[in-house]
Order: structure tokens, then C-alpha cells, then sequence
């Protein structure tokens, strides 16, 4: 009986697939260029718009409870705001469109386009996004842990660091380097090296910009996952939490558990801001 089920649910997927590609094209460079980054930017910006939403109306109110780091950007400042989403917009466009037409021709049409149009079993797809999540953690830590040393540090990653209290809509404020090096790489090179179906491509790349803005968001719902007050105490602390999911920075000592009443830990409290 599961298997019949499974089996129609199949079907009805790839039908619905098929009937997708006879409208948009199956030509796999315009699929993998634009969209990928035409669905990033919708997740993006739609998510962003409903939590700053609740930043600027503080409502609904029971939302503050949950806030990360009370107190901090509370009002947001425009000031600042402004010119972070001019430099938000400049990599979503005149970064990430070039690069993923510099990753289509040199990772995914060579690794990720054979039979487009033929889905992956659904244990295919959960399998490449398990190994997926597991090398994007290997790739991220270790690429963001160096983005804290001596001048990459000074020149790139400070400033995302100028938001040591983040919320959603600057997830992607940061130098083009660190939006290619951080942002991108971890999740596309993890794709190219499972070999993902286009499909497990664009599911992961949704999940990943949900997780990005969730971490960012300041705020940890009951829903949020882990990786929330996880992230938003390194923007706090800025030497602990380098991973995604924390297990390398466990493994490392550089793991700083959250006070959600938005106290850090004495020890991790930076003496001074990094320069």
C-alpha cells in the first residue's frame, strides 16, 4: 500500500514536472543561471519583507518576546538600513547572475544536467540533501573561520560583522568576495560534487536562503531551529559559532551556547570590536 502511494505520488510529481519544463524550457543553462537566482531572490525578499515588517510595527506584539539581543535595532535605523539593501540588491544581481553562469559552465553542466526532465526517486533526493548539509558544513566553517583572519577579515568580512545585532533583510549585506566565497560556494560546490538533480539543486538553495534568513532575523520563534541564536551569537561575539550546524565547532571549541535573555557568556564577551 506505501508503495503505491509513493509510486502515484511519483508520477504526479513528474506530470507536474514535465508540464513545467513544457512551459518554461529544459534548456538546463537558463534552469541552473536564472532560475536559481530568480528563485533565491524571490524566497529572499518575500521572507525579508514579512520580518522587517515586524521590525519597523513591532507587531505582532507577542513577537518581542522572542527577540535576540534585546534592545539592539530597536528602531532600526534607516540610515543604515538604506544603503545595505542598495548593497543586498547589487550582489543578488551583478554578482550572483555572473556567477552562476561561471558555476553552470564549470561545475553543473558537466556534473548536475544529465536527464533533466527525469526526476530523482524521493530517497535520491533526500540522500543528496543530507550529504549536501554535511559538506556545506565542511566547506562553510572552515571558508568562514578564515574570513576572521588579518586582512581578509579587515577588508572583506567586517562588514558583514557591522550588524553585530542582524535582522533578515541584511542576511545578504557583505563584500561580493564573501557573497561568492560564503554564500555561494558552500552550497553550490556541495551541489556539484553529489551530482544533485536540478530539482534537489533548487530545494536546497530555498532551504539554505530560508536558514540564511531565519539566522539573521534577531528573533528565535519555537519553530526556529538551532542554527538561529546559534548565528546571531556569533554576530554577538564575534569568535564562536563559525558553522552552520555547530558539530565542527564543537569539534573545534569554538561552539558559545545563547542566552536567549540576550546575555553572552563573560568569556566570550569581546574585549574590543575586531579591527
Amino acid at each position: 500500500m506505501a508503495s503505491s502511494a509513493q509510486n502515484a505520488t511519483v508520477s504526479f510529481c513528474q506530470e507536474k514536472w514535465n508540464h513545467f519544463l513544457d512551459v518554461v524550457g529544459d534548456d538546463p543553462e537558463r534552469l541552473w543561471v536564472y532560475g536559481t537566482v530568480l528563485l533565491i531572490f524571490i524566497i529572499y525578499w518575500l521572507y525579508a519583507a514579512v520580518l522587517t515588517l515586524v521590525d519597523f510595527t513591532k507587531k505582532p506584539h507577542f513577537v518581542r518576546k522572542y527577540k535576540l539581543q534585546p534592545g539592539k535595532n530597536d528602531p532600526v535605523d534607516t540610515k543604515r538600513l538604506l544603503p545595505a539593501l542598495r548593497v543586498v540588491l547589487f550582489n543578488q544581481t551583478f554578482v550572483a547572475i555572473p556567477l552562476a553562469y561561471g558555476l553552470y559552465h564549470f561545475v553543473y553542466k558537466y556534473q548536475n544536467t544529465l536527464n533533466i526532465r527525469e526526476l530523482p526517486s524521493i530517497q535520491q533526493i533526500v540522500f543528496d540533501l543530507a550529504l549536501c548539509c554535511v559538506l556545506e558544513e565542511i566547506i562553510f566553517y572552515y571558508g568562514h573561520r578564515l574570513l576572521h583572519y588579518g586582512a581578509l577579515y579587515r577588508h572583506i568580512h567586517k562588514k558583514h560583522h557591522e550588524w553585530t545585532s542582524p535582522i533578515a533583510v541584511v542576511a545578504h549585506y557583505c563584500h561580493p568576495i564573501e557573497h561568492i566565497l560564503a554564500n555561494t560556494f558552500p552550497i553550490a560546490l556541495s551541489l556539484g560534487v553529489v551530482r544533485a538533480h536540478l530539482v534537489t539543486g533548487w530545494i536546497f538553495f530555498a532551504i539554505a536562503t530560508y536558514n540564511i534568513l531565519s539566522d539573521h532575523a534577531g528573533y528565535a520563534f519555537p519553530w526556529s531551529l538551532i542554527s538561529v541564536p546559534f548565528h546571531d551569537y556569533h554576530h554577538a561575539t564575534f569568535n564562536y559559532n563559525f558553522g552552520v550546524y555547530g558539530w565542527l565547532d564543537r569539534l573545534h571549541g569554538t561552539y558559545g551556547a545563547y542566552d536567549k535573555s540576550g546575555q553572552i557568556e563573560a568569556s566570550h564577551r569581546p574585549q574590543q570590536k575586531q579591527e
